[in-house]
């Protein structure tokens, strides 16, 4: 969607305007700029050849900051030079292509690019020089136009409810240093401790290129001009200009004054920080030819976070700022840290993660994204980053109830299943700022940016109450104790990707003893993201609690959730309690496990399914809760999304082949068809659909393996029935990702820009006329679309942000002025679920029908030639044949010459290389099987798939009768099920084989005969058989292996049956045994096929008393201190459980840890038969002892210490156990 934004068409409303452009909140200016066709590129963008920009060269060594260098300064040193030299000499390249290509700064500590500005056809020539790594276009921010023309008005009062002050001191914030990027900061302001007169701050902008005695100031205490007002390079001025500026041609305006207004929303609430402020975009006029906007760009986004680490550019990292507030806009941010295909906007959210490595909290604005729609997804690209902490907006009323603000976008972040966004959302609306040029003048501002700046102050107000903590602890205790009762605009409680954890509450983090964090990510919440499977699976996490405290602390441990109706399939595993020791971290786990059979579908099938309500309800969460008295209690927030995953099971007893029936004829009267009964295993219902496939690429191409845009696996369809179309008729698309895509739309948007994959088809007289039909060589240049071109499509969100499928419509004349004007919306479902691999996209054929070449099924008729593409793939890619597919006959149709020896003339013969898979319900004899293309089966349900041909049923692709095909695509609409397989037989045997690698369990008390399994089948193609019943030649399996003890026999059907009980003894070490199986047919035999059968232990052996358990002395005033756990084991690992009889009064036992606890009573005196029993659920073992209490008038003599193993137990050791205590198990 985004490279089409210069489109002004007044008839979209406001909302999809404003969503068309937030999803191109980073676009290359090669796609925006010069756009001369509505068709998407499938291999590069379009610019015009004359068109200046500016690039990002990336050098092929990485930045001089590096694990190696980061803690030494001397190795630091020397790779900073490296990395000078290096870039040196590629400029020198890259001047020598043109001298009059122009050099601007790069950065070099976290990154290692120039940047140059440069005619656009240099961009693969720069490419190609020695060193380089790649050359990415120059990203500028797309904005919704908004009027600042005239000046802010000051405003006095307010009927709106003010945010509160974060604490009264006015040395808060001291020690610490705050970093705005942004427009500049006006220091002479008194909001920010200038004087406020308007001579100062004329005398500022009279030196606003210039080092000069105003500043820097005791507030502003450094800064730099990265976008100069001479119109070029730097300058050591960083003043906030008072100039309100629109753009003429296109209505961006600059944002005027707002670092100032950040700064003041800083200063104001941490007094004691020291501002550093980092200007990155400017209104100039150098030469005297009126003004221009140099809006903020990657590249200058990035040196200022250079300056901020390093401001004196000495290479040392001490005097860096230990806040950076950064702003941020645009949405749909995608963020993967181990993707090599990134694009500029990643490249922001890496810097950001680098920052942060040096030690350094950077502070980011979660968006605006709500304005645009309502829905997941959506947070700011800089936003996406980890280790940033992203702020959300929140506002109250009068009750002080807290709600979040229209505009706070909802998260997670697309690409990330191992953290959430937003982290937290603070005070938005109503907050005082200071006006730039407004000398003592202030002003309200409403907007998320407004709660980043304030939690940034309250950062450096905890960073300066407690200097020991890392920036990384600051962040993580801000989360920690976070207050998340925040309502949602419904006036609900808020889910974790709206609020994150909630609002601040900064008495809270400076008076928490723990902070805590996730041990791998170092987040402090518990992301176990979206999860695919199926029966019960384990998800284990481990918690860091640190204590900050001078005494040991004990928390007790307790999760809660939002009690959605998915919770009952969760259950959790975490310590009642846990204690640290001062100043100590512990470690502890946190054990999540899934019942996937417990999960219905998700109420995501059509890709206007995938809104904000119906994402809540598999957004499964709620916290971590640590709480202890008199102390803030420390949450995590945890977040899964759970889904329950198809599975079938083939009957490959089932297998036909058939010819002159009913599905035989839907492909051609001479066609012959193959059939097989198929069971859903799943727990759910599903919706089956099966189409051919015109493109099937079984792995990722090489070099792109760590590519994280959207990889093509396969694409088929073709045209079928449909009743909702006034021809009757409708042209599926059907594709397969080889991973998930989250929301239906681009992980990168440099190439496309929002869409997640487009398609353009040719008619076949051009693909032959240009040769296509032998290799392609770029995008085709069409001159005349009514007989060159069939559609164009492509899937991207509509103005909800849900995905739906998009065509040209070529009855209508392209306008340049209005480049999205023939993109329309299909009538049409397209089908698509959350975090997709599955994608089905439908058209009415009337809606697709152009010009009289192109206006009925018969001109579908045709090998029409197909090019798909990706934000980082193309099918066919270059030097490849194009696709080449006739969806009307579902496959490449060929046209042969033969001699006809009855007529002794040539004669022309089509040959159909396609098939047509369809499925159908199973029918009582006599009734009419249905086969369709999608077909929804209840869990359980068995469902018969067919595929009709007319090419050789040998199915030897390329040999034979001529079978051409890419096969078929068999998948789930409901999750990301899916299966790839030839039409028939293709190049793999048609005689199924023993599924390798199979596992089953029997108990060791099985009984001989006992039958422990059926061996399952398998075929690397969907049709096979396995017909045990066959007259001649049956099929049968067997033992290929000899095993001692013979503990098993397979019979001819399969099925594994109990030979020898003595061999399936657990507990004298026979845990399993490994069968090889082997399937034959006559003279065909298969692979040997390995399967396992697991020995089930069966608790048969009673706990063990290991000693006898000792008497215990102990006087009236006494304390009971025993571990009878310490006298019992259970050779077979059983966990045991304790229960006793016979203690006196005050005293008892802990039924889990065995410990014998309580104070004895005053009169309790005398002598006690005490009897403890362990008990492994099954079998159970008893053992006694005296407990004798002497009364307190008898004097008492030190008891002496038995010399055996038993003894009176004290605190000493109850002081070794183990600081975590009881594990709790709680289930949904």
């Amino acid at each position: 969607m985004s490279q089409l934004l210069r489109e002004k068409n007044m008839s979209f409303k406001k909302s999809k305007l404003a969503t068309c452009i937030a999803l191109a909140a980073m676009v290359p200016a090669s796609i925006a700029i010069a756009q001369n066709s509505d068709t998407l590129p499938a291999f590069s963008t379009q610019a015009q050849k004359v068109q200046l920009l500016t690039f990002n060269v990336y050098l092929a060594d990485v930045g001089s900051l590096t694990k190696a260098t980061l803690n030494n300064k001397k190795k630091f040193a020397e790779s900073l030079k490296q990395v000078e030299a290096k870039q040196k000499t590629v400029l020198n390249d890259i001047l020598a292509l043109d001298g009059n290509i122009e050099v601007l700064p790069g950065a070099k500590i976290f990154g290692n690019f120039v940047r140059v500005q440069a005619d656009a056809s240099y961009a693969e020539k720069i490419k190609a020089i020695a060193g380089v790594k790649a050359v990415i276009a120059e990203t500028t921010t797309a904005v919704v136009p908004i009027n600042a023309m005239s000046k802010p008005s000051a405003n006095t009062a307010s009927s709106m409810i003010k945010a509160p002050a974060l604490v009264g001191d006015a040395t808060a914030g001291e020690g610490v240093k705050v970093a705005i990027i942004g427009t500049g900061v006006d220091y002479t302001h008194v909001g920010l401790g200038g004087d406020g007169e308007a001579a100062t701050y004329a005398e500022a902008m009279a030196n606003a290129m210039n080092t000069f005695d105003g500043f820097p100031t005791d507030v502003v205490v450094e800064g730099m001009d990265l976008r100069s007002d001479a119109g070029w390079g730097l300058d050591p001025n960083p003043i906030d200009q008072n100039i309100y500026y629109t753009r003429d041609y296109d209505g961006m305006t600059h944002n005027t004054g707002h670092g100032t207004r950040l700064a003041s929303v800083v200063h104001a609430l941490a007094p004691g920080a020291k501002i550093a402020a980092f200007k990155t975009s400017n209104v100039s006029d150098p030469y005297g030819y009126g003004y221009s906007l140099a809006p903020e760009t990657s590249s200058t986004f990035m040196l200022a976070l250079e300056y901020a680490l390093d401001p004196n550019q000495d290479g040392s990292f001490d005097d860096r700022a230990d806040i950076i507030v950064v702003d941020a806009i645009g949405g749909s941010a995608f963020y993967a840290p181990s993707d090599n295909g990134i694009s500029s906007p990643v490249v922001e959210a890496h810097a950001i993660e680098m920052v942060s490595g040096l030690g350094a909290l950077v502070v980011v604005n979660a968006g605006t994204g709500g304005e645009w729609f309502d829905n997941r997804f959506n947070m700011t690209w800089r936003g996406a980053a980890p280790t940033a902490l992203t702020v959300g907006g929140m506002k109250t009323d009068a009750d002080n109830n807290m709600q979040v603000t229209e505009s706070t976008p909802h998260g997670p972040v697309r690409g990330a299943n191992a953290y959430s966004k937003p982290d937290m959302v603070s005070y938005a609306e109503n907050i005082d700022v200071a006006v730039v040029g407004g000398g003592d003048q202030t002003d309200t501002e409403s907007h998320t940016v407004m709660a980043a700046a304030r939690v940034a102050a309250a950062a450096a107000v905890l960073k300066s109450k407690r200097p020991e903590l890392s920036m990384v602890e600051i962040k993580a205790l801000l989360m920690n104790t976070a207050d998340n009762n925040v309502m949602n605009l419904a006036n609900e409680q808020a889910d974790l990707v709206l609020i994150g954890n909630g609002v601040e509450n900064i008495d809270a983090a400076i008076n928490s003893s723990v902070v805590a964090w996730e041990k791998n990510s170092y987040q402090p919440n518990l992301s176990f993201g979206f999860e695919e499977a199926v029966g019960l699976q384990r998800f284990v996490k481990e918690i860091q609690l640190k204590n900050l405290a001078e005494e040991t602390v004990t928390y007790e441990v307790t999760m809660t959730s939002m009690g959605k109706g998915g919770d009952s399939a969760l259950s959790w595993d975490v310590p009642t309690s846990v204690s640290v020791p001062a100043g100590q971290t512990v470690i502890f786990p946190v054990v999540l496990e899934v019942d996937f059979s417990k999960l219905d579908n998700w109420p995501m099938k059509q890709g206007s399914d995938l809104i904000s309500e119906n994402w809540s309800q598999v957004e499964l969460s709620g916290q971590l809760q640590l709480s202890a008295e008199e102390k803030p209690t420390v949450s995590m927030s945890w977040l899964v999304k759970p889904r329950t995953a198809t599975d079938i099971v083939r009957d490959f007893t089932t297998f036909r082949t058939e010819s002159g029936t009913e599905l035989a004829n839907k492909f051609s009267p001479s066609a012959s068809a193959y059939t097989q009964e198929f069971t859903n295993t799943g727990t759910t219902d599903t919706t089956f659909a099966v189409f051919p496939a015109m493109y099937h690429q079984k792995q990722l191409p090489e070099g792109k393996e760590n590519t994280q845009g959207n990889m093509l696996n396969a694409v088929g369809g073709g045209v079928y029935n449909e009743a909702m179309c006034t021809t009757g008729k409708k042209l599926v698309v059907a594709s397969r990702f080889f991973r998930p895509n989250d929301a239906g739309m681009a992980n990168h948007f440099d190439k496309g820009g929002a869409a997640l994959m487009w398609w353009s088809v040719y008619q076949e007289q051009f693909v032959l006329d240009n040769e296509l039909d032998k290799e392609i060589s770029g995008d085709p240049f069409i001159t005349d679309e009514t007989s060159q071109v069939v559609m164009g499509g492509f899937i991207e969100p509509d103005e909800n942000g849900s995905p739906a499928a998009w065509y040209i419509n070529y009855n209508q004349e392209y306008d340049w002025t209005q480049p999205r004007k023939r993109y329309m919306q299909s009538k049409l479902p397209t089908l698509m679920t959350g975090h997709g691999q599955n994608v089905v996209a439908q058209y009415c054929l009337e809606e697709l029908f152009h010009s009289e070449s192109m206006d009925s099924v018969e001109d579908l008729d045709q090998n029409h030639g197909w090019i798909f593409a990706t934000d980082r793939d193309a099918v066919a890619n270059l030097g490849e044949p194009i696709i080449q597919y006739n969806p009307v006959k579902y496959g490449k149709v060929k046209v042969e010459t033969y001699f006809d020896w009855f007529t002794g003339e040539m004669g022309e013969m089509e040959i159909n290389g396609g098939g047509l898979p369809l499925i159908s319900r199973l029918v009582a004899e006599g009734e009419t099987k249905d086969y369709q293309p999608m077909v929804t089966l209840a869990s359980g349900e068995t469902a018969e798939l067919g595929m009709a041909s007319e090419c050789d049923f040998s199915f030897g692709f390329g040999s034979g009768g001529g079978c051409e095909n890419h096969g078929m695509m068999l998948m789930s609409l409901e999750n990301n099920w899916g299966m790839l397989s030839p039409m028939g037989q293709g190049s793999y045997s048609l005689m199924a084989h023993p599924l390798d690698g199979q596992v089953h369990s029997v108990d060791e008390d099985a009984e001989i005969g006992a039958i422990v399994a059926k061996i399952q089948l398998d075929s690397e193609s969907f049709f096979a058989m396995a017909d045990f019943e066959r007259e001649s030649s049956p099929y049968s399996l067997s033992l290929a292996n000899a095993i001692p003890g013979d503990p098993f026999t397979i019979s001819y059907q399969g099925e594994i049956v109990v030979n020898n009980t003595d061999a399936l003894d657990y507990d004298v070490g026979n845990l399993g045994y490994t069968l090889e199986v082997i399937a034959s047919q006559g003279q065909t035999y298969s692979a040997v096929s390995n399967v396992y059968v697991a020995i089930n232990n069966v608790n048969d052996i009673a706990p063990e008393l290991i000693s006898d358990m000792p008497s215990v002395l102990l006087t009236e005033s006494g304390s009971a201190d025993l571990d009878a756990s310490a006298y019992f084991m259970d050779v077979e690992g059983d966990a045991l459980t304790y229960t006793v009889e016979g203690l006196p009064e005050g005293m008892e036992i802990d039924s889990v840890t065995g410990v014998i606890s309580g104070d004895a009573m005053t009169g309790s005196s005398g002598e006690y038969e005490v009897t403890v029993t362990a008990d492994d659920t099954v079998n159970k073992t008893q053992a006694s002892f005296v407990m004798t209490i002497e009364a307190l008038a008898a004097p008492v003599e030190e008891p002496v210490e038995s010399s055996d193993s038993g003894g009176s137990l004290g605190g000493g050791l109850l002081g070794l156990l183990a600081l975590l205590t009881i594990r709790r198990k709680t289930f949904g």
